[in-house]
C-alpha cells in the first residue's frame, strides 16, 4: 500500500508569495480593509451556537477581518467565526447529517466516511466538484456555497429580451431574402410576414415595459421587405397598403423611393394614370443633388407616356433627358418616337444626337513599350472584367446604331437607298468610322427584302477585297444568295471563298455543308457541320442540318443524342420535340414518340397536324377509338387538312355510317374542287344511305362539270335502271362516245410515239415487216385476252394531266365492231358487262 501513488500529491504546494498565514499580523493591511466598504459594515451578531468554528483556510480568516467592529486596533483572531451569514454552520450540520446516515445505512467504502483525511485539505478550484459532499471543514463549507453562488443564473434584464427579440427579426428578414435568392418566394413572403409579427410584438413589449421610444426605424424596414416580398408574389393590393402605411406614419425617409415602388405597381397593373400621377410625386420630391435617379424616373414617366400612345410628350421627357445626360437608350427611343409621329427631320436630327454621345475607348488608351513589365501588365489587364464591360457597352451601342441605321432606312419614303447612303455618310463623320462596312453590308440585305438579287450580289461583292473579317462576311451572304436561287456552282465558290478568308466562321462551313448536302454527298456535309460545330457548340443551323444528314444516313442513335443536345439549347422549340417523335417512330418506339408529340402539343394546342399525327401514331396501333378523338381535334383546329378528312371519312365508311362521312367529303370537295373522286365519293355516300335524289342530282352535277369522265356516267346508267329513268339510253350513247373519243385519243398518241421515234432513227426491223400475217394476226388475239396495261402508271397517254382510269361499258355493241376497229399500240379490254350491286365499296374510291 505504500507504494501506491497519492492522487493529491502536490495540491498542497504554492508559491511562497501567496502565503497568506501572516496577514492576520498585518496591522496596516487591516486598516486598509477597515476603511472599505465591507469593513464599515456593522458587525453581525446572535450567531448560532452551534456553527462549528472555522479551521485554518485564508478565506476564513480575510473574511473575519471584514467583521472586524470599526474603531479597533486589535487583531481578528484566526479561528473567529462572527462575521459568516451562517452558510458554513448550515453546510457543516448537513455534512453531519450526511456522515450520520451513512453510518446508520452501512455505506460502502466509496461514500465520505471512510474517504482520506487529506480530503478535507484538498485545495478548491473553479470547477465544481462532481457531487461529492464533503464531510466536515469550513473548507468545504466554502466551497459548497460559493460554488452555488457563483453559477446561479442571474435573471434577465428588459434591455436583454428586447436585444434577443431584434435579433430573431433580423435573422428571420435575412432567412427570407436567402429564400428569395433561391426563388422561392412563398417560403421568402412566410419569413417577412412572421418578422413582422415579431416587430410588432417588440413595439407592444416597449410600450408595456416603457422602454424608450419604440424604433421607428426598425419598423419601416420590416414593413418595406414584407411589401417588397408581396410585390414578388403578385399580391399587389397587399404591398401597396404596406407601402401607404409607411408613408402614412413617416417610418422611413425614403418617400420618394417608396412612390417610385407604387408607381411600378401601378404599371404592372395597367393603371397608367395613377402610375405617372406617383412617379411625378417622386420626381418633385427629389433633390437636385440626387440626378441619376431623377434621370430613371424620367424614364419611367416617358414610358408610361408611350405605353399610353402618348408619343409628343415621351419624345418631350425624352428630350429632357438627353440635355442633362444624354444616353443610347433615351436616344434610341427619342428616334422611336419621332419615327412613330412621321416626323422624318427630327428622326434623322436624333440620329445625329446618338452619334454625338462620347464613347471612351480604354483599349487604345495602353500604348505598348519595349519594357517587358509593362507588357505583362497590358496582357493581364487585356481580359479583365471592366474590359469585358467596356467590350459589352461597346457592342450595345454600336447595335443601336445600326438599328437606328435600319429604321431610317425604311423611313425614307419607299426609297431605303437613300436613306442608308445617308446613314453611311453621317456615320462616316463620327467617331464611329468602323460600322460604315456593317452598315453596306445591311444595305445589301435590305436588297434581299426587296427580292432585288443582282444588286445585293453586287454591293457584297464589293468586299471581296476588304478586310478578312468583312470578306468573310460578304462571302457567307453571297454563298447563301446563290444558294437560294439553286447556283450551287456559285455557291460554293463563295464559300470556299469566305472560309480562305476566315477558316473559324461557322457560318461559311454550314453553308458549304448546305451545298454538299444539296448534292447528296452526305459524308461531306456532315464534315462540314461537325466543323462548324467545333468552333461554335451554340450554333443551332448548323446543329439542325447535321441532324437532318443523319437521319438520311439512318444513324438514328446519334439523332437521339444530338436532339437532346438541341433541346437544352432550344427547350420551347416544338421542332425539335417533333423530330425527335419521328425519329422514334422510325425506330418502332410507338410510346416514346407519342409522349413526344404531347410535349409538343402542350405547347402548341391548336396545331391540327399535331393533332393528326399523334391519331396516326394510335391508329397504328389498332385503337381507332382513341384515335378518332384526336383526328377529330384537328378537323376542329384545322378543317383543310385532306389527310385528316380522308381518314374520318373512310372510318365512317368502314363502319357503316356514310350519312356521316357526307360531311367529310363535302368538306374535301371545297378545299380540292378540281378532284372528282371526293365528288363521287359524295354521291356515293348518298347513294349507299338511301338518298337517291340528292345521289343523282351529286352525279349530273359531276357530269355537267367532268363530262369525260366514264365512272360518273355509268354510275348514272346504274341509278336510272334501278329508279326507272329514262335517261338510261341519253347516258348510255354518252358512254359510248367517251369511249371512242379516248380511244381515237389513245391512237393518235400512239402514231405521235411512233412518229418521233422514226425521227430520231428508231426504224422497226425488218423482221417485223417479214412476220407472218398469221402471226400478226394471234398477237393481235393475244393483246385481246392479256391484262390491260394499268394506265394510272402511263405518262402521258393523254392530254390531261392526271391518269384516267377507264371503265369499258360495251354490252350493246356489235360483235363485227370489234374486228373493224383499228389496230392500236395498246389492245383492248375484253368487253364485260359492270355489275353494280348493292355491295360496292366507296372506300375504293379513296386515294392511295
Amino acid at each position: 500500500m505504500t507504494d501506491k501513488i497519492n492522487s493529491y500529491t502536490g495540491f498542497n504546494d504554492f508559491n511562497p508569495l501567496l502565503e497568506t498565514n501572516s496577514l492576520k499580523n498585518d496591522t496596516n493591511l487591516q486598516q486598509a480593509l477597515l476603511k472599505t466598504s465591507h469593513g464599515r459594515r456593522a458587525p453581525l451578531t446572535n450567531q448560532a451556537s452551534g456553527a462549528t468554528a472555522q479551521k485554518g483556510g485564508v478565506f476564513s480568516k480575510i473574511k473575519n477581518v471584514f467583521n472586524r467592529p470599526k474603531d479597533t486596533n486589535l487583531p481578528v483572531p484566526s479561528n473567529s467565526s462572527v462575521g459568516r451569514l451562517g452558510t458554513a454552520s448550515r453546510a457543516a450540520a448537513a455534512a453531519a447529517a450526511t456522515q450520520k446516515q451513512n453510518i446508520a445505512m452501512h455505506a460502502p467504502l466509496g461514500s465520505t466516511l471512510r474517504r482520506p483525511t487529506t480530503a478535507q485539505k484538498r485545495p478548491t478550484t473553479a470547477i465544481k466538484s462532481a457531487g461529492f459532499m464533503i464531510g466536515s471543514g469550513a473548507l468545504g463549507s466554502y466551497v459548497a456555497t460559493a460554488g452555488s453562488n457563483q453559477f446561479e443564473k442571474k435573471e434577465e434584464g428588459n434591455d436583454e429580451k428586447v436585444r434577443k427579440m431584434e435579433k430573431i427579426i433580423f435573422d428571420l428578414v435575412e432567412q427570407s431574402c436567402f429564400a428569395y435568392e433561391k426563388n422561392d418566394n412563398k417560403l421568402a413572403l412566410e419569413k417577412a410576414e412572421e418578422a413582422m409579427k415579431h416587430e410588432k410584438s417588440l413595439s407592444r413589449f416597449r410600450e408595456e415595459k416603457n422602454i424608450g421610444e419604440p424604433d421607428l426605424s426598425l419598423a419601416g424596414f420590416v414593413i418595406l421587405h414584407c411589401a417588397n416580398m408581396f410585390t414578388k408574389c403578385a399580391m399587389n393590393t397587399e404591398a401597396i397598403n404596406l407601402y401607404n402605411l409607411i408613408l402614412k406614419n413617416k417610418l422611413l425617409p425614403e418617400h420618394a423611393q417608396i412612390r417610385v415602388n407604387i408607381g411600378n405597381i401601378f404599371l404592372r397593373s395597367k393603371n397608367y394614370t395613377k402610375a405617372l400621377k406617383m412617379y411625378r410625386m417622386a420626381l418633385d420630391q427629389i433633390s437636385e443633388q440626387n440626378a441619376k435617379l431623377k434621370l430613371k424616373i424620367r424614364q419611367n414617366i416617358a414610358a408610361t407616356h408611350i405605353l399610353m400612345d402618348q408619343y409628343a410628350e415621351a419624345a418631350q421627357v425624352y428630350e429632357i433627358i438627353m440635355q442633362e445626360r444624354a444616353t443610347y437608350l433615351s436616344g434610341f427611343n427619342l428616334l422611336l418616337c419621332y419615327y412613330t409621329m412621321g416626323q422624318r427631320d427630327k428622326t434623322r436630327q436624333a440620329f445625329n444626337n446618338l452619334l454625338k454621345i462620347p464613347f471612351s475607348n480604354s483599349e487604345n488608351d495602353y500604348s505598348i513599350s519595349e519594357d517587358k513589365q509593362a507588357i505583362l501588365v497590358f496582357e493581364a489587364i487585356r481580359d479583365d472584367r471592366l474590359r469585358q464591360l467596356e467590350r459589352k457597352r461597346r457592342r450595345f451601342a454600336e447595335h443601336i446604331i445600326v438599328t437606328a441605321a435600319k429604321i431610317i432606312g425604311s423611313n425614307s419614303d419607299g426609297d431605303f437607298v437613300n436613306g442608308y447612303e445617308w446613314c453611311i455618310e453621317q456615320v462616316r463623320n463620327s467617331s464611329y468610322l468602323e460600322l460604315v462596312n456593317g452598315l453596306e453590308i445591311q444595305k445589301a440585305i435590305a436588297y434581299l427584302h426587296e427580292d432585288n438579287f443582282p444588286k445585293a450580289i453586287a454591293t457584297l461583292k464589293q468586299f471581296e477585297k476588304a478586310e478578312a473579317k468583312l470578306a468573310s462576311a460578304a462571302a457567307t451572304n453571297l454563298s447563301l444568295l446563290h444558294f437560294l436561287e439553286k447556283d450551287l456552282n456559285n455557291a460554293h465558290k463563295y464559300a470556299d471563298l469566305a472560309l480562305k478568308s476566315d477558316k473559324f466562321n461557322p457560318a461559311s462551313l454550314t453553308n458549304k455543308g448546305n451545298c454538299c448536302f444539296a448534292q447528296g454527298d452526305y459524308d461531306k456535309a456532315r464534315y462540314y457541320y461537325e466543323e462548324a460545330l467545333n468552333i461554335d457548340v451554340g450554333f443551332v443551323q448548323a446543329l439542325h442540318n447535321l441532324i437532318l444528314t443523319l437521319i438520311h444516313s439512318n444513324q438514328y442513335q446519334r439523332v437521339k443524342d444530338l436532339l437532346h443536345k438541341y433541346i437544352v439549347i432550344q427547350p420551347e422549340n416544338t421542332q425539335i420535340f417533333c423530330l425527335m417523335a419521328q425519329v422514334l417512330q422510325q425506330t418502332n418506339d410507338i410510346d416514346h414518340a407519342k409522349s413526344w408529340y404531347l410535349q409538343a402539343l402542350s405547347i402548341h394546342r391548336t396545331d391540327g397536324r399535331l393533332h393528326r399525327r399523334i391519331g396516326e401514331l394510335i391508329d397504328s396501333q389498332g385503337d381507332k377509338s382513341d384515335a378518332i378523338q384526336y383526328y377529330f381535334d384537328a378537323y376542329r383546329h384545322c378543317p383543310c387538312d385532306i389527310q385528316t378528312l380522308e381518314w374520318l371519312a373512310s372510318y365512317y365508311i368502314e363502319a357503316q355510317y356514310p350519312e356521316k362521312a357526307v360531311e367529310f367529303c363535302a368538306q374535301a370537295a371545297l378545299v380540292k374542287p378540281g378532284e372528282i373522286k371526293w365528288h363521287l365519293m359524295v354521291a356515293s355516300c348518298h347513294r349507299r344511305s338511301g338518298d337517291y335524289a340528292a345521289a343523282i342530282e351529286k352525279y349530273k352535277w359531276i357530269h355537267q362539270h367532268f363530262p369525260d369522265d366514264t365512272d360518273c356516267i355509268q354510275f348514272l346508267i346504274k341509278i336510272s335502271i334501278d329508279l326507272g329513268l329514262p335517261e338510261r339510253e341519253i347516258y348510255e350513247n354518252e358512254l359510248k362516245k367517251v369511249n371512242k373519243m379516248k380511244d381515237i385519243q389513245l391512237q393518235r398518241k400512239t402514231n405521235a410515239d411512233k412518229s418521233q421515234n422514226i425521227v430520231k432513227g428508231r426504224k422497226i426491223s425488218s423482221a417485223e415487216h417479214e412476220t407472218p400475217r398469221s402471226n400478226r394476226n394471234q398477237t393481235i388475239d393475244d393483246h385481246r385476252k392479256r391484262t390491260p396495261i394499268d394506265l394510272d402508271n402511263t405518262k402521258g397517254v393523254f392530254s390531261q394531266q392526271g391518269p384516267i382510269t377507264i371503265h369499258p361499258y360495251i354490252d350493246q355493241f356489235p360483235q363485227q365492231m370489234t374486228h373493224e376497229r383499228p389496230k392500236t399500240a395498246i389492245s383492248k379490254k375484253e368487253t364485260h358487262a359492270i355489275v353494280f350491286d348493292d355491295n360496292d365499296d366507296a372506300a375504293v374510291l379513296l386515294p392511295d
